[in-house]
């Protein structure tokens, strides 16, 4: 495992390295304005999303895109010492509006110096057919991924997320992506779900490993107020997991998991702590981490160690 730099994982930022040569960061941006669930009359909203939609610079929704690339840019650089970037087209449903709006912020972004190329968040069930020669004709270019927002491959799961596709839908998605483009594909996957069994979990790595997705981003389902989710909250109708037994969840899920499979991130963060109604631990950014780190360390585990292959 020395490839991962003595990681117990495999960390996107080890993918990153051995792909571009260097230290690459993500610029979040905030650009589209909503995604399915709230433009439609007859749909609610995700039963965890605030009204940011995932942004993780709410505040700046405002500014023009360079001008959230050079802003954005600051803190990255700050954080990560890095000099190439890629732009992460973050919040809500980028894929939504007009394409050729799209096209446009995609040739602003990549104008910027320094941009090595995108990463853009959507839905599976939000690709229509006219984005693919855009995504195939960027990806030719320079660097794509794609986001999906999977977050789980069983429809009970989703609908209690009230995310409005199931879970066949997610895999003709990622099926079509790797097909008809040569952008890598990311999905994310939310852990603290109810029904979720350690069959569940395992059998979720299987379904991965079995499909063209390049890499993982793992959250913990938690409450941010004004959701759907606090209002379940209040009457005891949702309890979030504590680190301990998400930790646990997490390392079955990863022991199973390829070893070829990069992971983006463990756990959520809660970028709002005044927002952040349960659990307490989602404050933090690296408490969490270094927790399942050190539980993987403890027993002995590695991402990929029940791999079947």
């Amino acid at each position: 495992m020395s490839a991962w730099n003595d990681r117990r994982y495999y960390p996107i930022s080890q993918y990153f390295k051995s792909r571009f040569g260097e230290k690459v960061g993500k610029i979040s941006v905030s650009v589209a304005e909503t995604c399915p669930n709230r433009q439609s009359s007859k749909m609610e909203a995700c039963i965890f999303c605030d009204e940011y939609g995932s942004a993780a610079y709410p505040f700046e929704q405002e500014n023009s895109l360079r001008e959230q690339i050079t802003s954005n840019r600051i803190h990255v650089q700050r954080r990560l010492r890095a000099k190439k970037f890629l732009v992460y087209f973050q919040a809500y449903t980028n894929t939504l509006g007009r394409i050729s709006a799209l096209e446009e912020r995609f040739d602003t972004a990549l104008a910027e110096a320094d941009i090595l190329g995108l990463v853009v968040g959507t839905r599976p069930d939000c690709l229509p057919e006219r984005i693919f020669p855009l995504f195939r004709a960027t990806a030719e270019q320079s660097y794509l991924m794609v986001e999906l927002g999977v977050q789980s491959f069983f429809d009970d799961q989703l609908a209690f997320l009230r995310r409005g596709h199931n879970a066949a839908s997610s895999i003709k998605a990622i099926h079509r992506l790797h097909e008809e483009t040569k952008a890598d594909i990311g999905i994310h996957l939310i852990f603290g779900l109810p029904e979720e069994t350690d069959e569940r979990l395992i059998a979720t790595a299987e379904r991965i490993n079995s499909l063209p997705v390049d890499n993982v981003k793992l959250h913990n389902l938690h409450v941010l107020l004004n959701t759907p989710l606090a209002a379940l909250y209040a009457k005891g109708k949702f309890i979030p997991v504590e680190l301990e037994e998400y930790a646990r969840r997490v390392i079955v899920f990863l022991r199973h998991l390829s070893p070829e499979i990069a992971v983006q991130r463990l756990a959520a963060v809660a970028n709002r702590w005044d927002e952040l109604v349960a659990p307490q631990w989602t404050r933090e950014k690296m408490q969490p981490l270094l927790f399942i780190e050190d539980k993987m360390a403890q027993a002995g585990h590695f991402q990929g160690d029940l791999y079947a292959g």
